[in-house]
């Protein structure tokens, strides 16, 4: 009673501070697309199958990395939809248009790779890899197109309102986690009795139904006020640099290419930020971008490890899709939502550094866990494989949403006023394309340790080493920690982080601007780069309610 009266006293108040109209719209968009459909991201329906689908392909470990970088890489070009939709309006409409387009777009995707299954049995050829991974391509891209709307809009709502911050983006991911958890326990069973097109079948009445917040946010498209050139550059420039990634992905066969096309976008993804956006921005940014990059992906071959035949792997823990995808996920996302209910009666109050420093070092710690697996250890201590998976996925899970939610908290603090939607995806877009970065370093490292596993039958050698890969993507993350003190501002998580000089701006006392100010450069006034560009005082607007 005591629990139930304090979840309702906490849900008034937040209803309070920030709207029902709002909250309804995160429900619709953050816990039914991104959620469900999407798993927070790269899980869900469609992401829970998306490895299936590869796998009956044939598609080695590292390969598989690959192309699901490039499935997932909208979440990394979410500044140039902000661009596209702010700049080049439709009848009028900034957003609602462009919602509906990628929705109906999503809606073929689905279709397409959930009959597939049933083209095939007929008889029919396969779908070629590139259509396969550009119908991926457009669900994701759907997904971080309607997040990046909400994102924008609730951004605004948390600067007003700081000190819900903490409870505001409890809402969005705890419900998330349980929208996440209810499309594990589904897409586990479809793809057992199945396969992995059902799922995409079953997702796309959800996906048809987040066409809703595209009606509700539907606004005419308005001057407003410019927000200056640098935003817009570093969006255009960025998302040029992933649209290039992708097609450069798909079109080379080289892994080596790749890898190397891949730490090129990252550096001038960090370079651009650096030079360009005001110290405490480009300092978080900087940090967080460079702990993703660290935390190398071996996904792509732990899958095979742990869901090979005994044909294929003999030593290996024959999981079965439904508790590879099921069981596991479900523990996953209960322990998650636990760890997102922690962080907020616990943890909530803890200066950045300190839950950043402890979160980092016990996330390093509890990854470590997966080399004993790959080492078949656990065995030799006696702990059955499904027991010591389900175990340290719910560490993994606690650990990993505690330091999840203070970097989301910060994102949400450190975008300008009449910026929100650019910078929110600029700063989510950058740390997003780290992750992809991870994923394309860790299939490199996968190649080069000979960890190359593609559901062939005796297969056995190609795991002897991925316990290595594992220990180097657990540790990596611990690196940035030696820049902590330098790029994690010392303040609490309900501070406002851009008090200080001009809170509407993006770029003020930024390295570039000092050194136009020693060399006597003036930048160009925020008035004046509204009217001396026609496209960025259309641009750089004021985000659409």
């Amino acid at each position: 009673d005591q629990l139930m009266c304090r979840f309702s006293r906490w849900a008034l108040a937040l209803q309070k501070s920030y709207g029902s109209k709002l909250l309804f719209t995160i429900f619709c968009a953050h816990h039914l697309l991104k959620g469900f459909c999407g798993g927070s991201g790269s899980h869900g329906m469609a992401g829970s199958a998306m490895e299936f689908t590869y796998r009956s392909y044939g598609v080695s470990g590292p390969q598989l990395q690959v192309f699901m970088s490039v499935a997932l890489l909208p979440w990394s070009m979410k500044a140039i939809m902000g661009l596209m939709s702010d700049g080049f309006p439709i009848f009028g409409y900034r957003k609602a248009p462009y919602l509906i387009i990628s929705g109906l777009a999503a809606l073929v995707a689905y279709a397409m790779l959930g009959l597939e299954g049933l083209r095939r049995s007929y008889g029919g050829a396969p779908m070629p890899l590139p259509l396969v991974t550009g119908s991926f391509f457009i669900v994701f891209f759907q997904m971080a197109l309607t997040d990046l709307l909400i994102e924008g809009r609730y951004s605004e709502q948390v600067k007003l309102v700081p000190e819900r911050g903490p409870d505001l983006i409890t809402f969005v991911l705890s419900g998330m986690s349980i929208a996440a958890l209810c499309a594990t326990v589904v897409s586990g069973w479809l793809i057992d009795r199945y396969s992995s097109n059902a799922c995409y079948l079953v997702a796309l009445p959800f996906a048809g139904a987040i066409l809703w917040p595209a009606l509700v946010v539907a606004s005419k498209a308005s001057d407003g006020a410019a927000g200056g050139r640098v935003p817009f550059l570093l969006a255009a420039v960025v998302g040029a640099a992933g649209i290039f990634l992708a097609v450069f992905s798909v079109w080379s066969d080289s892994l080596r290419l790749k890898f190397f096309a891949a730490i090129c976008v990252g550096l001038l993804n960090l370079t651009l930020f650096s030079i360009f956006l005001r110290p405490v921005i480009a300092r978080i940014n900087a940090f967080f971008f460079l702990q993703n990059v660290f935390h190398v992906g071996v996904h792509g071959a732990s899958f095979y490890f742990f869901t090979d035949t005994p044909e294929q792997y003999p030593e290996g823990p024959h999981f079965s899709p439904a508790f590879f995808v099921t069981a596991i996920g479900s523990v996953a996302g209960i322990f998650s939502l636990l760890g997102t209910v922690g962080y907020n009666m616990y943890a909530s109050t803890w200066k950045y550094r300190s839950i950043v420093t402890a979160g980092s070092l016990a996330f390093g710690a509890v990854n470590c866990l997966s080399a004993v697996v790959f080492l078949r250890l656990n065995l030799v201590i006696g702990i059955p494989d499904r027991l010591f998976m389900v175990a340290s996925s719910a560490m993994q899970s606690v650990i990993g949403q505690l330091g999840w939610m203070p970097m989301t908290v910060m994102l949400a603090q450190l975008v300008p006023d009449g910026l929100e939607c650019t910078m929110y995806a600029l700063l989510a877009g950058s740390l997003n394309l780290g992750m992809a970065v991870a994923n394309y370093a860790g299939a490199f490292l996968l190649q080069s340790l000979g960890v190359n596993p593609s559901a062939a039958v005796g297969e056995s050698a190609q795991f002897d080493r991925l316990w290595l890969a594992a220990l180097i993507s657990a540790c990596g993350p611990l690196v940035p920690l030696l820049l902590v003190r330098l790029l994690i501002p010392d303040a609490r998580q309900t501070d406002k982080l851009l008090e200080s000089a001009d809170p509407s701006s993006a770029t003020v006392d930024s390295l570039f601007e000092r050194w136009c100010a020693r060399r006597g450069y003036a930048p160009v006034p925020k008035e004046q780069s509204a009217g001396s560009m026609e496209l960025s005082g259309k641009v750089m607007g004021q985000p659409a309610v």
